[in-house]
């Protein structure tokens, strides 16, 4: 949601909040709690790195932008990307460029959510990466609710030597989370088909999923993202990063205490 409680904590706690809200929604409020925008992206970065940022709209709709020392490079608020036919695309991604006097390199950050009852997914992705042309040193994460399965499917540009340093990864084993298969003629949007196209475009970017390899949890800790009672919990939400620059992450770990659901159970 985007209440403005939200917002005050973590300025306190040292650090920055950029938002940017989602389509303004007429849906009936069970299923989203009653909040007047649908989806949205959040992006927290730390006062003492004295980040500057940049941001643009790469796709969905941005009704309400949030965030100190950052310049918007675009002007589409309240715009939408489009697909190849008439209709918008709603799935949203926003990339954010930082830069700061401690470090060398601009660092990118595409945050994503891809809505679960909406078409154009194709498209989508298509769009992600073509603009995925930001120069090779400087470093890109992808991050966000892809709403996707991938289960433990390794990438296929890892080589046997890239194993020799790249654990596997660690996710989730169900079979029912299973991604589409390779060929899949599938276009309804379901969580397998979207994790069928995360997987393709991990491919072609050669790009890696973070999740569950930083470190690589206990079996009885899975990294699940999406927990819903009485027991139903999956792998959604992923980070992604070029391979070439894998020796930058030091962790990338699910806060398991901070999820409402997690910290009621027993």
């Amino acid at each position: 949601g985007h209440r403005a409680d939200y917002k005050e904590t973590p300025i306190r706690s040292g650090w920055d909040f950029h938002a940017v809200s989602g389509a303004i929604t007429n849906l009936p409020r069970k299923g989203y709690r009653g909040q007047r925008h649908r989806g949205g992206l959040a992006l927290l970065t730390r006062n003492s790195k004295r980040f500057s940022l940049k941001m643009k709209s790469l796709s969905g709709v941005v009704n309400k932008i949030t965030g100190d020392n950052c310049k918007c490079v675009d002007k589409r608020r309240g715009g939408q990307g489009h697909g190849s036919g008439s209709l918008p695309i709603l799935h949203q991604a926003v990339t954010w460029s930082l830069t700061s006097p401690l470090y060398n390199d601009t660092i990118h950050l595409t945050g994503v959510y891809i809505f679960p009852d909406e078409n154009q997914l194709q498209e989508f992705f298509d769009t992600l990466i073509a603009h995925s042309n930001q120069p090779p040193h400087e470093p890109h994460i992808y991050a966000g609710d892809f709403n996707a399965y991938t289960a433990e499917e390794l990438e296929n540009h890892i080589t046997p030597q890239d194993l020799r340093t790249l654990l596997r990864r660690s996710g989730d084993i169900n079979p029912a989370h299973s991604p589409a298969p390779p060929l899949t003629s599938a276009t309804v949007p379901a969580a397998d088909y979207r994790g069928r196209l995360l997987l393709n475009m991990t491919n072609s970017l050669e790009l890696i999923i973070t999740n569950g390899r930083f470190p690589v949890p206990p079996p009885t800790l899975r990294p699940y993202t999406f927990f819903r009672k009485p027991n139903t919990h999956s792998v959604l939400d992923y980070n992604l990063i070029a391979k070439h620059h894998v020796p930058l992450i030091q962790k990338c770990e699910v806060l398991r205490d901070s999820l409402p659901a997690f910290q009621d159970s027993p």
